[in-house]
C-alpha cells in the first residue's frame, strides 16, 4: 500500500468544545483511513521508510540504483570506508579544468589521458596532480606485479 497523499481531513468538527460527535464521525473515520493506510505502507514503495534503532535506514530498504546529487559525505565511526562492489570513477581528461578547482590533498580522479596520453589515476597531493600509472593487466586469475628488488640491511643500536 502506498502513503496517503492529498487527504486533508477536516479539523472544523473537533475544534471547539461544543462541537458535535455526530458531525465528526466522518472525520474520524477518514483520519483512521489514513492512519491505516500510513501503516500499511512502512517499508513499501512509495511509503514510509522506518529507521533502524541507530537512526539509519536498513540497506535492503534503499534502491539497486540509487543517484545522489551532489556532495555525498560518510563519517563511519572506525574510519574506514568499505565498498563491497566496484567503485566506478568518472573517466575525466586533463583538459577539463572543472577537476582543478577546489581540490583537496587526496582526491582522487581516473583520467583517460593523463600519463602521457595513457589512461591513469590521478591523486592530488596538496600542491599538485600525481600520476597512478595503470601497470599490468589483470589476467584470469590475478596480475603479475614486476618489482625491482632492494636489500634492507639493519643496524644495531648500541
Amino acid at each position: 500500500m502506498t502513503f496517503p497523499t492529498g487527504t486533508v481531513i477536516s479539523t472544523t468538527n473537533v475544534e471547539a468544545a461544543d462541537s458535535s460527535p455526530a458531525l465528526a464521525r466522518a472525520d474520524i473515520y477518514n483520519l483512521i483511513t489514513a492512519f491505516n493506510q500510513l501503516v500499511a505502507s512502512v517499508n513499501s514503495a512509495s511509503g514510509v521508510a522506518v529507521l533502524n534503532g541507530d537512526g539509519t535506514l536498513s540497506s535492503e530498504y534503499l534502491p539497486a540504483n540509487y543517484v545522489k546529487n551532489g556532495t555525498i559525505s560518510f563519517f563511519p565511526e572506525n574510519k574506514i570506508v568499505n565498498i563491497k562492489d566496484v567503485l566506478r570513477l568518472t573517466q575525466r581528461v586533463t583538459a577539463d579544468n572543472s577537476l582543478l578547482t577546489s581540490s583537496s590533498a587526496g582526491d582522487i580522479i581516473y583520467l583517460t589521458d593523463g600519463d602521457a596520453g595513457n589512461p591513469c589515476l590521478a591523486v592530488y597531493n596538496g600542491s599538485a596532480w600525481k600520476v597512478v600509472r595503470l601497470a599490468t593487466t589483470v589476467g584470469d586469475v590475478g596480475a603479475a606485479i614486476s618489482t625491482t628488488a632492494f636489500t634492507l640491511t639493519a643496524t644495531a643500536v648500541p
